[in-house]
């Protein structure tokens, strides 16, 4: 049988992604380790506490999104930048939409953010509920009304562009 440093490995390795997924949204530039590096710290202190009643993608993805949310509570939180080395004009547009909705994204609040990232993941209602602790009805209008605030974010920073070139 496996050891539980074993285990605690696999489990992690094959996870990893969501882990940096989650650091890369809340961190500031430049502490995207710090955060992965927290988030390992949390896992491994509540290994011995996973019960196997959801999946470990779903347990690591609530202790990696609640790591990050108190990490941004004990400092002050930093919008998030993005480099990109793109070069060809088409990559400049994509790049410029893609810094534009981490922007967005990342002026929403916490839960509202979230919620964004596991929709963004696939992640049913279901599994969001699990993930995050809310009812299945809080999770349906939160996230509504958090994709509501993107839209009039794009769509006030379209008007605004816009005016800006009259």
């Amino acid at each position: 049988t496996q050891t539980k440093e074993q285990l605690f490995t696999d489990v992690v390795y094959a996870h990893r992604n969501i882990i940096y997924k989650v650091c890369y949204m809340y961190a500031p530039q430049g502490m995207v380790e710090d955060y992965f590096q927290e988030v390992l710290c949390n896992i491994w202190s509540s290994f011995d506490q996973f019960d196997g009643r959801s999946k470990h993608s779903t347990w690591i993805y609530r202790i990696a999104l609640y790591t990050c949310i108190s990490f941004i509570r004990r400092k002050q939180p930093t919008s998030i930048s993005l480099t990109f080395d793109l070069s060809s004009d088409e990559d400049s547009v994509l790049k410029e939409q893609i810094e534009e909705l981490h922007s967005i994204i990342n002026r929403l609040g916490n839960l509202d953010r979230a919620l964004i990232l596991l929709w963004l993941d696939g992640y049913t209602y279901e599994e969001m509920t699990e993930i995050t602790g809310l009812t299945l009805s809080n999770v349906s209008v939160k996230l509504m009304r958090a994709k509501e605030k993107i839209k009039k974010m794009f769509n006030a920073k379209a008007y605004f562009k816009e005016s800006d070139i009259e």
